[in-house]
């Protein structure tokens, strides 16, 4: 029996690998100007790369997840991710494209391991929040062009960022960011007009 267990681990494991390898020849196949380092993780429905969208000389470092679902049964908003001309995923990155679109625009840059996410779960009490629905009330994320997210930042849905932003370390985004600013903080707040 723990053979076989042994065995039934080893199958899932390979098998894991190999859709993960095939979602990311798909992608890097479809978009051959894309620089895109080997571990970056591509996860979206087979049928869903309609969805995903990628600009001319985009750059997704190591270790990048990108999840992009154009339906799920906890929203009916659809995903979509769009990807604009030589914008940047920095290492470790993560962005979560269902039940909203996230959308980075040209030369715009997520930093290293910052987090965009297009939906949140509705919070009520008494409810088992883990598979609770999202919210459809706040959805996506838009960063303009010319943009520069620094490193750790996290940003919710609703997020929109206007051109030429620049958006500190470590700084929690929800709401609209005018373009030409420099905001930072948890919550984020204006720091200066750039």
């Amino acid at each position: 029996m723990i053979i076989a267990n042994h065995f039934k681990a080893f199958v899932q494991e390979k098998r894991k690998r190999l859709t993960r390898w095939i979602l990311a020849h798909r992608i890097r196949a479809r978009n051959p100007t894309l620089l895109c380092d080997p571990t970056a993780i591509w996860d979206y429905g087979y049928h869903d790369i309609e969805v995903i969208e990628i600009g001319k000389c985009v750059s997704v470092a190591a270790f990048v997840e990108v999840v992009v679902y154009r339906q799920t049964s906890h929203s009916t908003v659809p995903g979509l991710l769009i990807l604009g001309d030589r914008s940047v995923l920095a290492t470790g990155v993560n962005v979560r494209a269902a039940g909203g679109t996230i959308s980075i625009g040209a030369r715009s840059v997520l930093s290293q391991h910052t987090i965009a996410v297009a939906a949140n779960h509705d919070i009520a009490g008494g409810a088992q929040h883990l598979h609770s629905a999202w919210s459809e009330d706040r959805t996506g994320v838009m960063v303009g062009e010319n943009v520069w997210v620094g490193a750790n930042c996290v940003l919710l849905p609703g997020t929109r960022i206007g051109d030429n932003s620049v958006v500190a370390a470590g700084s929690v985004v929800r709401g609209e960011i005018p373009a030409g600013e420099l905001w930072g903080g948890v919550p984020a707040s204006k720091i200066r007009s750039l």
